[in-house]
């Protein structure tokens, strides 16, 4: 149980990252430790810890130094708060965890979980400062439907105090004010929000400031200067988990070029349902077991999805007339899941078909800007979306697949899976797969040293070619090139024999994109002998930064 006394604003769940991390880490939870004693047991959490860090799921390599709060962490927050699993007594997966560990129409299950999740309840009891009277999800939906968009700033500076929903036409108010002040001020943009958030804390935590009650948890600095930069941070955390959660239940996606969020326009009908039918008021419970009934059930809320006249009309406006009307809500579910896998399968295809006559080429090359200055709502997320489109421009290949999760508005909503490469490209006789990321420095080396080459050797294996691999990052690490230098040298078994691991910075990827684009580059081979070339200079180069600028050298006239 939680006390809201010490928090001024609203808080997101920032762990897990993503909200579908939850599905197996709480399937690792209830196997190995279910119907055990989780509160105040040190042993277990560490246990738990332990078998999710060696489990194929976990990401990253560095083993927490209190490795029962990094459990806790996992655990108690985003799992336990939207009622995934039962902490008390004992450990016990609950009908909502049950069904989300089938994977079936996860979209739904989020959005019953998150529009459940209230403040003050049995597990947040009410501050004794600040009166917290909101359904958070509840209200930022209603949020992006009013405006027509939102962005992760706003949602930051503005959203994040909507603590009590009777406030709602304020915060709108708020966000109007900060548009239109925007258009008057004299310095750039990155001044006026900074300057923003600064009146918005001092207001928020006046009565902290006023008290010089300014010391954070991450430091022992009680400057203001470092109360402002802590505060500005953890808002703009909270608003990026806000983002990643709300995704989750595609009702809301990205509008195209600003990256705003706004509400799907395949589930308006969805939201309008949800905002009219859903009481913007937290429920009352009499006691903790009263408020489990109600969360721990999948069912104690209704989407449109459940009434079965709407739900028949929805199949109907997707342009199906002909199925069976009389079949159950569940198999009526399964034709509109059906449909909508199709509308977004075309969505892609046409997506493609767009992209291969160059047109989205600067719009591409501006998105590859914002991601460098992190001015997307998801970098690392946005990267693998880019860096796709660019190759699927590139064009000429038998096929070139984005394993991450595109929304059935062809926006990206999730990673693609830790088993397989971010973007794998067939020719007729070799294939690329490409793994990008944002990360930089010893933790890129950490993160990418193992995992690229062993995505490398199983898709040479699957696909039975020569195989090539693209990596993709904002810069090259001295020890991430150092470590592929040498392991495309070696002969490794696990890799199939000699790895050939090409390492791009954004810049160098754009600079081979736009030469192969001026180049009209139209014959695969030419990309085969490049990559080729710059595997065999690696082979007899004596370190890697002479190889690291050959291949800066060759990148413009690959395709000519």
């Amino acid at each position: 149980m939680a006390n809201l006394s010490k928090t001024k604003a609203l808080f997101a769940f920032t762990s897990p990252r993503t909200i579908e991390k939850i599905i197996p880490e709480i399937k690792i939870l209830s196997d190995n430790f279910g119907g055990q004693k989780w509160s105040g047991n040190n042993q277990l959490q560490i246990d738990f810890f332990q078998t999710l860090f060696e489990s194929e799921f976990y990401e990253g390599d560095t083993f927490p130094s209190n490795p029962a709060l990094a459990a806790r962490d996992r655990i108690t927050r985003a799992p336990k708060a939207l009622g995934f699993v039962d902490l008390q007594p004992t450990i016990k997966l609950t009908e909502a965890g049950k069904l989300l560990l089938a994977e079936k129409r996860l979209d739904e299950t989020f959005t019953r979980q998150l529009l459940k999740f209230q403040l003050p309840s049995p597990y947040h009891t009410q501050s004794k400062t600040v009166d917290f009277n909101v359904k958070p999800y509840l209200e930022l939906l209603r949020l992006i439907n009013e405006l027509g968009s939102i962005s992760k700033t706003e949602i930051a500076l503005f959203f994040s105090q909507l603590t009590n929903f009777n406030d709602y036409e304020k915060i709108v108010a708020k966000i109007a004010e900060f548009k239109m002040n925007s258009k008057s001020f004299k310095g750039s943009r990155k001044m006026y929000v900074a300057k923003y958030f600064e009146n918005e804390i001092l207001e928020i935590f006046k009565q902290e400031v006023q008290d010089k009650k300014l010391k954070t948890r991450e430091s022992s600095d009680t400057s203001l200067q470092k109360f402002i930069k802590t505060k500005r941070s953890n808002m703009k955390d909270y608003a990026d988990a806000f983002v990643r959660y709300i995704r989750a239940t595609e009702l809301v996606t990205f509008q195209k070029r600003t990256f705003r969020l706004i509400i799907s326009p395949q589930k308006i009908e969805e939201v309008n349902y949800i905002l009219k039918e859903i009481d913007r008021k937290p429920l009352i419970f009499k006691n903790t077991s009263e408020f489990k009934d109600y969360l721990f059930n999948p069912f104690s809320i209704n989407l449109l999805s459940d009434n079965k006249d709407l739900l028949i009309k929805q199949i109907e406006n997707l342009g199906l007339l002909k199925f069976d009307k009389t079949a159950s809500i569940e198999e009526l579910k399964d034709v509109l899941e059906s449909l909508r896998i199709s509308i977004k399968s075309k969505n892609i295809e046409e997506k493609k078909r767009e992209l291969k006559d160059y047109k989205e080429l600067p719009e591409i090359l501006e998105v590859f800007k914002k991601i460098k200055k992190k001015e997307v709502p998801d970098a690392p997320l946005f990267l693998e979306w880019n860096v796709w489109r660019a190759l699927v421009m590139l064009n000429y290949a038998k096929r070139v697949d984005g394993n991450f999760i595109m929304d059935i508005d062809g926006m990206p909503l999730n990673y693609a899976p830790g088993q397989k490469p971010d973007i794998e490209s067939e020719y007729s006789d070799f294939g690329i797969i490409t793994e990008v990321t944002m990360s930089g420095g010893n933790t890129q080396y950490k993160m990418e040293s193992e995992s690229v080459p062993r995505h490398f050797g199983k898709a040479k294996e699957i696909l039975k070619k020569e195989m090539y691999c693209i990596f993709v990052a904002p810069k090259i690490s001295e020890g991430t090139l150092a470590h592929y230098f040498n392991l495309n040298r070696l002969n490794t078994k696990l890799y199939g024999g000699k790895t050939k691991i090409i390492p791009l910075s954004i810049d160098q990827f754009i600079e081979f994109i736009k030469s192969g684009i001026e180049n009209k580059f139209n014959d695969p081979e030419k990309l085969k002998n490049w990559l080729e070339k710059i595997w065999l200079d690696n082979q007899e180069i004596d370190d890697e930064a002479i190889w690291s600028e050959n291949i800066e050298k060759s990148i413009l006239k690959w395709a000519s």
